[in-house]
C-alpha cells in the first residue's frame, strides 16, 4: 500500500471550500482538473458516483468512483472498479481564520504488478498529480470564484 498525503490553504470560508471539493457536477461541467474526465453515473445527496480517467506515468487509468460526504464534511472517494480498485481518498477540511480553509489530502493506493515495482515512481507521481489538483482547485475558488453564476 503507498500512501501520500498533501495539505494546503485555500482563502474562501469552509462551507465554500468543502462544497466545490464535493461538487462532481461543476468539476465536470468546468474542467476543474483538465488532465482528468469526469463521467458522472449519479448524485445522490451526500454521495457521488462518476468514473474518473486520467494518465499516470504515462499510463491511461480509469476508475469508477463513489464518494461520500461523511457527517463531520470530510470527503471519502473509493475506487470500487478500474486500475486503481481499492484506492482511497480522504479530503478534510478545518476552519483557519474566518475566511481560509486548511485542506488535508490523503490517498491510499493498493500497489499490484508493475505498480509495486515501481513504488518510488508512482509515489513521485501521486505527490505531483495532489499538487496539481490541489492548485487547480485553489484556482477555481480564489480566482474563478465559485459557484459560478
Amino acid at each position: 500500500m503507498l500512501t501520500v498525503d498533501y495539505a494546503g490553504t485555500i482563502l474562501r470560508s469552509i462551507d465554500v471550500v468543502s462544497r466545490q471539493f464535493g461538487d462532481i457536477r461543476h468539476h465536470a461541467a468546468n474542467r476543474v482538473h483538465p488532465a482528468i474526465t469526469f463521467t458522472i453515473i449519479s448524485v445522490d445527496g451526500e454521495t457521488s458516483h462518476f468514473t474518473q480517467s486520467v494518465r499516470l506515468l504515462g499510463m491511461p487509468q480509469v476508475d469508477e468512483v463513489v464518494q461520500r460526504r461523511q457527517p463531520d464534511g470530510t470527503l471519502v472517494a473509493e475506487v470500487v472498479s478500474g486500475v486503481n480498485k481499492g484506492m482511497r481518498l480522504v479530503q478534510s477540511f478545518a476552519r483557519h481564520g474566518a475566511s481560509e480553509t486548511a485542506v488535508r489530502l490523503e490517498l491510499s493506493i493498493p500497489l499490484r504488478g508493475v505498480k509495486r515495482l515501481l513504488k518510488p515512481l508512482f509515489a513521485a507521481a501521486a505527490r505531483r498529480t495532489m499538487a496539481t489538483a490541489f492548485e487547480e482547485d485553489r484556482v477555481d475558488l480564489e480566482e474563478r470564484g465559485y459557484p459560478r453564476g
